[in-house]
């Protein structure tokens, strides 16, 4: 069945451009018959004003696990800043955050997360970017072991070598998003959306499917999404989210 019972990609407030408390997210979720919610602020010089801003995120443990029945997720989506593959504030020193050996000034909050989203959203030089520039920066982000999802990549505007892309994802257990906000844009992005489900398909590349929700209205809002996955027919079982159990056993075999 084309269903899922987790939207693994929601914003609040936090976010700052988004409408919604976590609260009411829970409720839309409930709504929309979902067990799991993701809480997936923005995280990264793109939409974070301060480095340091990350305390709410890290204050998990004042809310319930499960609000009004549905299980709350820790999560992040974190700036892809370079090429290289870096993430979020990685070069960013300070001297009550002392990184663990191997690890940056993400660390502390990548570590507290259930599961990670990593996305390109805009970096400095982006617009020098080729196909195999873009193909490495996203292999070398699908092998950090913090992260386990690559946020809309059909939306981001970097073109890359979506097979050697889905093979990486594949050799580490993780998964690719198909984004049900990317079908607002253009049909450019659609149709690279549907490349990389095929892709996916293809090879048995897991994905996830969200919808990226910045109100509570659009949480559990991914029919266009589904709706292109039924039409190609995409394997059902490489839904990761497709349940709750198989969502967080796919986080955990992530590597």
């Amino acid at each position: 069945m084309y269903t899922v019972q987790v939207d693994p990609h929601t914003h609040t407030i936090f976010s700052g451009h988004a409408f919604s408390t976590i609260g009411e997210n829970a409720a839309a979720a409930k709504k929309a018959g979902l067990l799991a919610i993701g809480m997936s602020e923005h995280y990264g010089p793109t939409f974070t004003k301060d480095p340091l801003g990350f305390g709410p995120m890290m204050n998990m443990p004042a809310l319930p696990r499960v609000i009004d029945g549905v299980t709350v997720l820790a999560s992040v989506e974190i700036d892809i800043v370079d090429f290289k593959g870096h993430l979020g504030f990685w070069d960013l020193e300070h001297p009550f955050f002392v990184p663990k050996e191997g690890g940056d000034f993400n660390s502390r909050l990548l570590d507290s997360r259930d599961y990670a989203i990593a996305s390109v959203h805009h970096f400095n030089g982006m617009e020098e970017n080729t196909v195999a520039k873009n193909t490495e920066m996203y292999c070398r982000v699908l092998e950090d072991p913090r992260v386990h999802i690559i946020g809309h990549p059909g939306r981001a505007p970097l073109r890359f070598d979506i097979e050697e892309v889905c093979k990486t994802a594949k050799a580490h257990g993780k998964m690719l998003e198909i984004n049900d906000h990317s079908f607002d844009s253009k049909s450019n992005v659609t149709d690279e959306c549907r490349r990389i489900a095929e892709c996916c398909a293809e090879l048995g590349v897991l994905v996830s499917v969200g919808s990226d929700a910045h109100s509570a209205w659009f949480v559990g809002q991914v029919g266009r999404a589904m709706g292109m996955l039924r039409e190609i027919g995409f394997p059902p079982e490489l839904i990761a989210n497709r349940t709750l159990d198989g969502f967080l056993e796919h986080i955990k075999r992530a590597r």
